[in-house]
């Protein structure tokens, strides 16, 4: 640390000049994340309610009625008119939470997770934390869950299932209405992982999309994680845990007797948490509305559908399978993918690289004349290898 601080103006250059090298989602060269430009009245509202902890609730009572609010919209989306929730740091806490509660709801003797081999990392964190284990189940050519294997491998320590609404390497959505019916014959409880999938999959359902439910419709599912800070445009950090009971959030409460606002008992793992996040759903959804989230995710896949037939029309590039949503998986036939996957980063675009494929997801922030521009290149890396790159 200086003795003298540095003026605001040279700062602001200074900071140009450090993180010149970090991509930008408005370069359009950003297409393997699953987050996006934040909606700018996302931004607006963030910037002006920065001060607000929700971490020490009697402070900003009205700020944790408005995470109420945002709660409620999100369940009835999902199929549930009233859900207990919480405005979190993302998937991975969302999802560590989820299993937190099914552990606290289940007999000490049960501690066993079914879950697709496509899960997120953050089932092993969860895992690793909470001292649980994981049965991973082979997925079909489609990238969604197995189901009759999920089912041989229910137990007497079978504690928990989980679905995917949009997996990570793929975007697929798991047989969810027959994990359900599983669930309920087993006694078990069902978290879903619509982390991504949460803000695509309901509203491609009222485009006419053939995708099976996955929400609270379905008796079994107990809880669901669900990011608004990927397809909901919000700003990060704002992921976003639904229990269908409030039992199940309650029993992992914390009491914390020390806060400024008063006395409280904390559902989160993280202690400060962000009420301009919260603040900012809130907005989001108030502000564009099933409708206007309906022309977000439109647009999408239709620019998804695009992507395929062109990428279909490249020799030497197959895409593993019909997207499911707006996660496109290409796999090359003339070279590894590792070295297609170099080729294109060699190019400026920052794309995903799993084992068996490369990912594109299209994301709000990228155009029709970004993937213009994306598949000349990919023609250039495939169809002329000898070039140097």
């Amino acid at each position: 640390m200086r003795e003298k601080g540095l003026w605001q103006f040279s700062l602001w250059r200074l900071l140009k000049k450090l993180l010149k090298a970090d991509n930008s989602f408005k370069s359009g060269r950003i297409i393997g994340s699953m987050c996006t430009s934040p909606h700018p009245l996302a931004e607006r509202v963030f910037r002006r309610y920065l001060e607000k902890n929700v971490g020490d609730p009697g402070l900003f009572p009205a700020t944790i009625a408005l995470e109420a609010e945002a709660i409620t919209a999100l369940a009835s989306l999902l199929g549930l008119k009233n859900a207990t929730g919480y405005i979190v740091s993302g998937g991975t806490e969302a999802n560590i939470l989820a299993l937190w509660a099914a552990k606290k709801a289940s007999p000490p003797e049960k501690r066993e997770v079914v879950l697709s081999e496509a899960a997120h990392f953050s089932f092993d964190k969860a895992a690793s934390l909470l001292d649980l284990k994981l049965i991973k189940v082979p997925v079909k050519s489609d990238g969604s869950l197995n189901l009759k294997q999920a089912a041989q491998k229910i137990g007497p320590r079978t504690m928990a299932l989980v679905g995917i609404a949009g997996t990570t390497p793929l975007g697929a959505v798991d047989p969810i209405p027959e994990l359900s019916q599983l669930a309920e014959e087993n006694n078990l409880f069902l978290h879903v992982d619509a982390a991504f999938g949460g803000f695509v999959i309901p509203f491609a359902r009222q485009l006419g999309r053939q995708l099976p439910e996955f929400g609270f419709r379905l008796a079994g599912v107990k809880s669901i994680c669900i990011d608004p800070h990927k397809m909901g445009m919000a700003v990060i950090p704002a992921g976003g845990i639904l229990f269908r009971q409030r039992e199940l959030a309650e029993a992992i409460r914390v009491p914390v007797p020390y806060l400024a606002g008063g006395e409280s008992a904390l559902p989160t793992i993280i202690g400060t948490r962000s009420g301009a996040a919260v603040i900012a759903t809130w907005a989001m959804l108030k502000h564009l509305g099933e409708s206007g989230y309906r022309a977000v995710v439109k647009r999408c896949l239709e620019l998804t559908d695009y992507l395929a037939i062109q990428l279909k029309a490249i020799p030497g590039l197959a895409l593993v399978t019909e997207p499911a949503i707006n996660i496109v998986g290409l796999k090359s036939l003339r070279l590894p993918n590792t070295e297609l996957a170099q080729r294109l980063r060699s190019l400026g675009w920052a794309i995903s690289l799993f084992d068996t494929h490369l990912r594109i997801v299209v994301m709000p922030h990228l155009r029709l004349s970004h993937l213009k521009h994306l598949l000349a290149d990919l023609r250039r890396c495939i169809v002329q290898p000898k070039v140097h790159f």
